[in-house]
C-alpha cells in the first residue's frame, strides 16, 4: 500500500484533477456554460447585410475622416482593409478589436457611439474585408466576440 495514495479511488481523483490542470494550462480545456455557444468563425456569416449597411453609415459619419472613405487609412490612421488590416488583427479576437473601437474611437470622442453602433461598424469592416454575411446580426457582447478569432482561413 502506497503512503501517498492510500487507495485506488484517491489515485483516480488525483489523475483526473491533474489532467484537468494540464489541459487548462495548455488552454485546451475551457469549461462551457449552458448559455455559452461554441466558438464561431469569422467566416460563419456572423453579421448580416442590413447591419453592415448601418455600419457603413456610422463609419462615414464617425470614422472616415481619419480612416478614409475607402478604409485604407492614411499616415496617421491604420488601414482597416485587406492585408494591412489582417497583418495587425489576424489571430486576435474580434472582441479585442470591438473593445479597442469602443475605448479609443473616434479619437476626438472615444466611446461616444452606442454599443450596437460599434458592432454595426465592425460588421461593415468585416463586410469590406469580404467576410461573408449571414442571417443574424453581430451582437454587441464582449464575451461572445472574444470567442471569435480574426482569421483569413
Amino acid at each position: 500500500m502506497c503512503l501517498l495514495y492510500p487507495n485506488m479511488r484517491a489515485r483516480k481523483h488525483i489523475a483526473v484533477i491533474g489532467l484537468c490542470l494540464l489541459l487548462a494550462a495548455t488552454n485546451r480545456f475551457q469549461p462551457v456554460s449552458s448559455a455559452q455557444n461554441a466558438s464561431a468563425s469569422i467566416s460563419d456569416g456572423i453579421f448580416n447585410e442590413e447591419q453592415a449597411v448601418r455600419g457603413a453609415e456610422q463609419y462615414r459619419a464617425r470614422c472616415a475622416s481619419c480612416h478614409s472613405n475607402d478604409l485604407r487609412g492614411n499616415s496617421n490612421s491604420p488601414s482597416l482593409l485587406g492585408m494591412s488590416f489582417m497583418f495587425v488583427w489576424e489571430g486576435r479576437s474580434l472582441g479585442e478589436l470591438y473593445d479597442k473601437m469602443r475605448r479609443e474611437m473616434p479619437t476626438d470622442q472615444p466611446g461616444s457611439l452606442t454599443e450596437q453602433a460599434y458592432a454595426d461598424v465592425l460588421a461593415f469592416i468585416l463586410a469590406s474585408n469580404e467576410f461573408p454575411a449571414g442571417a443574424a446580426e453581430l451582437i454587441a457582447d464582449q464575451s461572445a466576440l472574444d470567442r471569435i478569432t480574426i482569421s483569413s482561413e
